[in-house]
């Protein structure tokens, strides 16, 4: 799959479920405890090297945006899916969010503190990471932090091939050598 036909299925089937999908995820102070104190370490790494605002690159509907801002962090949030943004801006005014793709990132080079990638890369076919990453490290200031979260299983790695759920929009689950499954965006 190409990265323009990979994008627009991931695209079309968050657009679809994302009402229903903002309603499903957890807000930041309900996960667990290690999640929660990891997003704080991060923010926090962050803050305080005060090379720039944190990205959350695949943020959905914009909560984990939102809660990186409450210990005084400048966050936006970016999504593939422009339904996502939409909530995210209904849901927080006064945060910055923006339809955009992690394999090309409207970002200058070096300008972000940090970036956040939750749960967001399961989607990415393999073949592309670097194509991510590369990105990534481009729009990082040096010195700057970025946290990368996702699942892997003990068994058969599974890749969310380009969907969340299993219904109307679900794009399903696939095997792949490496990857993860992941609940999280794209």
């Amino acid at each position: 799959m190409t990265d323009t036909a990979c994008l627009a299925a991931i695209r079309e089937s968050y657009d679809t479920v994302a009402a229903d999908y903002a309603a499903a995820i957890k807000a930041p102070a309900e996960l667990d405890a290690l999640s929660r104190a990891m997003l704080a370490a991060f923010a926090e790494l962050v803050r305080t090297t005060g090379l720039g605002p944190v990205a959350d690159v695949g943020c959905g509907p914009g909560k984990v945006t939102a809660h990186l801002t409450e210990p005084g962090l400048s966050a936006c949030g970016i999504d593939v899916s422009p339904k996502m943004i939409e909530l995210a801006r209904e849901a927080y005014p006064n945060l910055r969010f923006a339809v955009g793709s992690m394999t090309a990132l409207e970002i200058g080079d070096n300008n972000l503190g940090g970036i956040l990638a939750f749960y967001s890369t399961h989607h990415t076919p393999p073949e592309l990471l670097p194509v991510v990453f590369a990105e990534f490290h481009r729009t990082l200031a040096p010195g700057g932090h970025l946290m990368l979260v996702c699942r892997v299983g003990e068994a058969e790695h599974l890749r969310r091939t380009l969907a969340h759920g299993d219904g109307p929009g679900s794009l399903g689950v696939g095997p792949v050598g490496v990857g993860d499954a992941g609940e999280g965006r794209g």
